[in-house]
């Protein structure tokens, strides 16, 4: 255990609030998208009205997600920093030997990409089955 204020103790919490705020804020954009995604289906006499403005909803998501890849790339792109000192502070200590790789990127930003090929796919099919 380092004494508070240390270095490493501070790199750790760094470490554990990125960590956090990336899965947060992947939970969070995913009940975004599925929201939005679903407005459509919720009343289709109102999606009959609407006609082609209801597709704004699932715009919407699609703009999301996009932005949310772009900001995203930012966000692992500092937490890599982070994680990479830490994981070199475990390996100097002793502690754990770690693999070269992190797929943790990988997988957040194919997550992400997956959400946005929903998100198109859901457009297509209100344009095409509900309109």
């Amino acid at each position: 255990m380092h004494p508070p204020g240390d270095p490493y103790e501070l790199l750790w919490d760094e470490y554990k609030y990125r960590h956090d705020h990336i899965w947060k804020k992947l939970f969070q954009i995913t009940i975004a998208i599925v929201l939005l995604g679903s407005v459509p289906y919720l009343k289709p006499e109102v999606t009959q009205v609407l006609q082609n403005w209801i597709l704004i909803a699932p715009l919407l998501g699609c703009i999301l997600v996009l932005i949310s890849l772009l900001l995203m790339h930012f966000e692992l792109t500092l937490f890599a920093k982070i994680a990479a000192a830490h994981r070199a502070h475990q390996e100097e200590s002793g502690l754990i030997k770690h693999n070269a790789r992190n797929y943790f990127r990988y997988l957040v930003m194919t997550y992400l990409s997956f959400l946005l090929l929903v998100s198109v796919m859901n457009m297509a099919v209100v344009q095409l089955v509900w309109l």
